[in-house]
């Protein structure tokens, strides 16, 4: 179970958090992305493709740069990548003790069955998804701190797109954003979004943690057991190390 109070209490302190890590991802991991493709007219860069890049490579993803075809969503919820090597969707979160980020995280992957496969390309294909232009070039789109921020890429031979979408059912008079929010409402029926996600959250070794991209934590609703007061001794140790 999850504590309400708990998860308040620690959402401004993430926000802050987020925005500190983003601006030290993209110091220390920047790259070239136009090394070995072309990137669409329709795409940004701007910040976001540098904040994922090493989210990316630690998650054992396709290089944009490799000769693999692949089409990726990213957002705070999961990541789902489509290729002739793998077909997946990872989960992936933050360990949060005593407020603060550890640097410790928790991946699960979950392989797509050939008919959720198919069901996800036919879905992009009907819905032109790969047309849409990232959320800069479209009149009206408003921008926000809080909501969530979905993440395009389609790389094809020597072309490659990197769109980003703030939120999309806040922009309700757009049809971009209702082609973004119908897609992605059906995404998640087709790869069983919610049963995969309980799945993952039962089996996070954390007593507290934040998913990538999140202002939000969560915690766990704890006793003084002896589990959790082992588990906070070691922690401490950890924590003491990495000092």
């Amino acid at each position: 179970m999850l504590s309400r109070w708990a998860t308040l209490k620690l959402k401004l302190q993430m926000r802050f958090l987020t925005v500190f890590f983003s601006l030290i991802t993209l110091n220390s991991f920047g790259q070239d992305l136009s090394k070995n493709f072309q990137i669409t007219s329709d795409s940004d860069t701007a910040f976001w493709a540098k904040y994922y890049s090493p989210i990316i490579e630690k998650l054992k993803f396709i290089n944009p740069n490799s000769d693999t075809n692949f089409f990726r969503i990213s957002s705070s919820k999961y990541f789902l990548e489509l290729s002739q090597n793998s077909n997946k969707i990872v989960f992936y979160v933050h360990e949060i003790w005593q407020s603060k980020q550890t640097g410790d995280t928790y991946i699960k992957s979950f392989d797509l069955t050939s008919e959720q496969i198919m069901k996800i390309k036919l879905l992009v294909d009907s819905l032109e998804i790969n047309k849409i232009p990232s959320d800069k070039y479209i009149n009206g789109w408003s921008k926000g701190l809080d909501g969530i921020t979905y993440i395009f890429e389609n790389k094809k031979d020597s072309t490659y797109s990197f769109k980003n979408y703030w939120t999309p059912s806040s922009q309700s008079n757009l049809k971009e954003a209702q082609g973004i929010l119908n897609f992605t409402n059906q995404l998640d029926n087709i790869i069983e979004y919610s049963t995969k996600r309980k799945l993952f959250e039962r089996e996070i070794p954390f007593y507290g943690w934040t998913y990538n991209g999140s202002s939000m934590a969560a915690i766990r609703v704890i006793s003084n057991t002896k589990e959790y007061r082992r588990y906070k001794r070691m922690k401490k140790r950890e924590l003491k190390t990495k000092d």
